[in-house]
């Protein structure tokens, strides 16, 4: 159905000169395919259609989709292209259908997600991030990110969290954004940005949709404004600030790996553990650590419920906990810079909450520190260098190579922690929560991402076995600690 059939099926006689009037504006703003240009101009017609039967006016609803906040975006040819960080450079080559490093951040809020609503919040926010309006794309030597023209789509969720991208296809887009009764996810393909880049994405998502719900939201920190211009060095590769120095890191042995046979869907299971934020604390402080070192004792308890132990076997259990580099370099840059180290106890030594937690900070103080963890970013650039001139079909094997020793083999399981979530008062009657899931592993059984909002703290679990020790010892241990949490996720 055209955009004009549409627009007389939605609107009375008396109403259809006027949004005629106003869909020629809009089309004076596209200049994409035909189709795009035909779906874009139809959700300009639902979304008038949906505040006017929520009440404003047609003249109202005009002006809170006015056709300028599509600025020149649909209209003026992109030609961008962005090489990948280094960070991001070895994700494409050593994806299938098994990996594909994608993540996912959701927002849940107090009503029902208007579909019409949040398709034209997308399509404005999209013009303030242009380095993932993008796709990926071959060259000779590297992958790399080439703007794309296009309708950038909003879907109902139809699939398991954090399921694999077409990415190869032609204009296919590096992330996506779903809805489901009152949570809105978005869904990045990790060559684009990290955590704190796709929070700062959903959050302005999250903003401006809620503004065209006829929420006034002033302007903070976390979130920008879609009119405002990009600042390119937000899409800078933040790397090499390090400079030269001695570069180590990334070699690790194999490390202990939980029971549980590999399904073919992947992933199997997404838990989520919803945890009081001043209980938490509380329990963290009452033993002189943090959250995250807690949920680390936490977590290495679990991984030895979950484990064939060996007395025989030198193996560790090693959690990844990624480290957020712009602690050490206020840059602007919303892609990749993290790094991470790994926390190391043999079975053996887990033993309880209390004896384990010095010598678990300790290694979070030491392991988190600036040195080492440039070091790592030096190694990064350097093998980044070593393979600049290796043709990309070349390339992809030793780069499945190189995956191999740095992969999930390593680790027994990851806890990524994003921290607290802030919004300002003016959004805090609106949202309730947010998670954060990360992509299934490979070769492990089960990786922990954590988040904040208020006092609502979500402890995320992705499984890749139907085996359940890792949940229940896991739900087992936070009773324990006083922390009894409200489960959610997948049956």
């Amino acid at each position: 159905m055209s955009h004009l059939k549409l627009a007389q099926k939605l609107f009375p006689p008396g109403q259809q000169d006027a949004v005629h009037e106003y869909l020629a504006t809009v089309r004076h703003r596209l200049s994409l395919s035909r189709r795009h240009t035909r779906q874009l101009l139809e959700d300009h017609v639902r979304a008038l259609c949906c505040l006017c039967d929520r009440g404003l006016s047609l003249e109202d609803a005009m002006a809170r989709l006015r056709p300028d906040r599509l600025g020149t975006f649909y209209r003026q040819e992109r030609t961008d292209w962005y090489p990948l960080d280094h960070a991001a450079k070895i994700y494409p080559l050593s994806m299938s259908t098994k990996r594909m490093m994608v993540f996912r951040l959701s927002c849940y809020l107090k009503e029902p997600v208007v579909p019409e609503l949040l398709q034209m919040a997308l399509t404005y926010t999209m013009r303030r991030f242009p380095a993932f309006a993008t796709s990926i794309k071959c060259g000779f030597f590297w992958h790399y990110l080439d703007s794309v023209m296009r309708r950038w789509p909003v879907k109902p969720e139809s699939e398991l969290p954090c399921a694999v991208m077409k990415v190869g296809a032609v204009r296919s887009p590096s992330l996506r954004v779903v809805y489901y009764q009152n949570r809105i996810s978005v869904e990045f393909f990790h060559i684009l940005t990290d955590g704190t880049g796709g929070s700062q994405f959903l959050r302005t998502l999250v903003k401006t949709y809620l503004e065209l719900n006829g929420a006034e939201i002033p302007p903070f920190e976390g979130a920008f404004s879609p009119e405002e211009e990009p600042d390119p060095a937000e899409w800078e590769d933040a790397f090499p600030i390090t400079g030269e120095g001695a570069a180590k890191g990334f070699s690790d042995k194999p490390a202990l790996q939980m029971k549980g046979m590999l399904p073919l869907e992947q992933p199997n299971r997404v838990l989520h553990y919803n945890l009081d934020t001043d209980a938490l604390l509380a329990a963290a402080r009452s033993r002189g650590c943090t959250i995250t070192g807690l949920m680390l004792a936490v977590l290495m308890l679990t991984c030895r419920d979950a484990s064939r132990i060996d007395p025989r076997s030198r193996k560790k259990i090693q959690i990844q906990l990624p480290v957020n580099m712009r602690k050490f370099y206020p840059v602007k840059t919303l892609r990749n810079f993290s790094m991470y180290t790994s926390i190391r106890l043999h079975p053996s030594r887990v033993t309880t909450v209390e004896e384990m937690l010095p010598e678990i900070m300790e290694q979070i103080r030491t392991g988190t520190a600036q040195e080492p963890l440039e070091a790592s970013m030096r190694m990064s650039c350097r093998l980044v260098r070593w393979l600049r001139f290796i043709p990309l079909s070349i390339k992809r094997p030793i780069a499945y190579f190189i995956y191999g020793k740095l992969g999930d083999g390593v680790f027994t399981t990851t806890l990524s922690n994003l921290g607290a979530i802030r919004l300002p008062e003016s959004m805090q009657p609106y949202v309730e929560k947010f998670d954060f899931v990360l992509g299934p592993p490979v070769e492990n059984r089960a990786v922990c991402s954590l988040c904040s909002y208020g006092n609502k703290t979500v402890l995320t679990v992705v499984k890749n076995t139907h085996l359940t020790l890792f949940e229940d010892a896991l739900y087992r241990y936070l009773c324990q600690l006083g922390l009894t949490p409200f489960m959610e996720g997948s049956s």
